[in-house]
């Protein structure tokens, strides 16, 4: 059985989404449209928590949500709404940046779409990446060794936790 480490609690985890959230709003404080692109199950959480939050702020900006479905592969299911203006700023989120290989390939897509700003936040940031991604909004960067996993539990709501295997 695998040991857990736990990284951050759930009032910790709602404490990093009110600061993304509020350096999401300085970045795009004058856009009145932004695009939340979300990577499976546990980025669309964040997405959710994170236009919450943001709504808060910045009321009168509209966030568009995507979920994309990405397999091992790197392949991934999904579909830009014909509503996303090309020049609407799009935020890539997922939980945890592992080796980059997944937020690359979806990068490549949304710039081969003809995106004019794309931006990424991401949980947890590990340094251990693969691939040149920019990590734009942070919630936690940790120091892992190549073995060690980091894990955004996200099954109770009421329960966030972020954790190392």
């Amino acid at each position: 059985m695998s040991t857990r480490t736990a990284l951050k609690s759930h009032p910790e985890i709602r404490l990093i989404f009110q600061r993304m959230a509020c350096e999401i709003a300085e970045a795009f404080a004058d856009e009145t449209d932004l695009y939340f692109v979300a990577i499976n199950e546990r980025g669309m959480a964040i997405a959710l928590e994170l236009n919450h939050e943001l709504d808060r702020i910045l009321p009168d900006c509209n966030v568009s949500l995507g979920n994309l479905h990405v397999a091992d592969d790197y392949r991934w299911e999904g579909v830009v709404p014909n509503m996303v203006a090309l020049t609407t700023p799009v935020i890539l989120i997922d939980d945890v940046i592992h080796s980059g290989g997944t937020a690359m390939q979806v990068l490549v897509d949304l710039y081969e779409h003809g995106f004019d700003t794309i931006r990424t936040a991401f949980l947890a940031e590990r340094e251990h990446r693969n691939y040149p991604i920019k990590a734009d909004f942070v919630g936690v960067s940790i120091a892992t060794t190549l073995q060690e996993h980091v894990f955004f539990n996200n099954e109770n709501p009421g329960d966030l936790q972020l954790y190392l295997i």
